[in-house]
């Protein structure tokens, strides 16, 4: 949880606070007034909440990886363990007889 709201603050002060920035530099090359970018707010609002959910996502997703990778882990060290006991059991049968 603590990923995706810092990267929706992360995304709000990089588009918001640091948009009045890039208007200054770009209003003279690009143009526009303060009405076109009243309608620009509410895409930011949905830029920062996408941001929110793609790394929510990548978060959820990455947990299960991990999930996976320890199961397999684990899986395999079980299977390595009892080919050990197995192995073992069959070098004695073949030193008594």
């Amino acid at each position: 949880m603590k990923k995706v709201l810092g990267a929706m603050i992360g995304m709000f002060v990089s588009v918001v606070l640091l948009g009045g920035v890039w208007t200054l530099i770009f209003r003279p090359l690009i143009g526009g007034s303060v009405v076109e970018l009243s309608f620009i707010y509410p895409i930011y609002a949905g830029l920062i909440i996408l941001s929110g959910i793609v790394v929510g996502c990548s978060v959820a997703i990455h947990d299960e990886i991990e999930k996976l990778r320890k199961e397999i882990k684990n899986q395999n060290i079980q299977d390595t363990q009892k080919n050990m006991h197995t192995s073992d059991s069959k070098d004695y049968i073949d030193k008594e007889s």
